[in-house]
């Protein structure tokens, strides 16, 4: 009787794969793009609060268009932190899109309607901010549209991407804020000499684009 073999052979284990692999949470990477464009929109939304509480103060068109983009703008950016599902990000995409047109209509061939009817305005920083995070959320909801479903609870998935963006964007936004409000080369409110009661900038309104002693003259959208 052979005595029993007192060795066996064993298949290597595989080794598992960390819990911060790639391969851990497949929606990293979506949900870092949904921090940045909700933040973006956040952003653009702020800059738009401060073109409504400038050039609003004297035009009811200007004052509306602005404060409803920002309130928009505003809500949709919260609410995509939390939560972003398909329907959400083509709401984000389309209505962004719809501002950026409007945007470069206006600053190439002119609005064929509204206060500003057939002006071309001059391209400034703050408005040009604004179009640019608009430009950003409308690329990032339709990449994420593409790819076929939307990541929740992004800042919990990235919280990393989150804060980093959060620290870009809110610069970009305070600096767009600032110069809309005039702290940024021009003379302070009241004392330009036109009849824009002291706001300058580039969503300044006045006629069609031309620059004076008193400041930037512009209009909105």
């Amino acid at each position: 009787m052979s005595a029993e073999p007192r060795w066996r052979l064993t298949k290597p284990t595989p080794r598992p794969v960390p819990a911060s692999g790639p391969r851990a949470d497949p929606d990293r990477n979506p949900a870092r793009v949904v921090s940045a464009i909700a933040l973006a929109s956040i952003a653009a939304g702020a800059i738009n609060i401060a073109a409504a509480a400038t050039v609003g103060r004297d035009s009811t068109q200007n004052l509306a268009f602005f404060g409803v983009v920002a309130a928009a703008q505003l809500v949709w950016g919260a609410l995509a932190l939390a939560r972003a599902p398909r329907w959400w990000l083509a709401l984000g995409a389309v209505g962004n899109l719809v501002v950026v047109a409007a945007w470069v209509v206006s600053r190439t061939v002119g609005l064929p309607f509204g206060e500003y009817a057939h002006i071309t305005l001059p391209v400034g920083f703050s408005d040009g901010l604004a179009t640019a995070l608009e430009a950003a959320v409308v690329v990032g909801a339709a990449a994420l549209l593409v790819r076929g479903r939307g990541p929740v609870r992004s800042p919990a998935r990235s919280p990393r991407v989150a804060v980093a963006a959060a620290v870009v964007v809110g610069a970009l936004a305070l600096g767009g804020v600032l110069s809309q409000a005039g702290a940024f080369g021009s003379s302070p409110a009241g004392s330009s000499g036109n009849d824009t009661g002291g706001v300058t900038g580039p969503y300044a309104p006045g006629g069609g684009g031309g620059t004076s002693d008193g400041g930037t003259s512009g209009g909105g959208y």
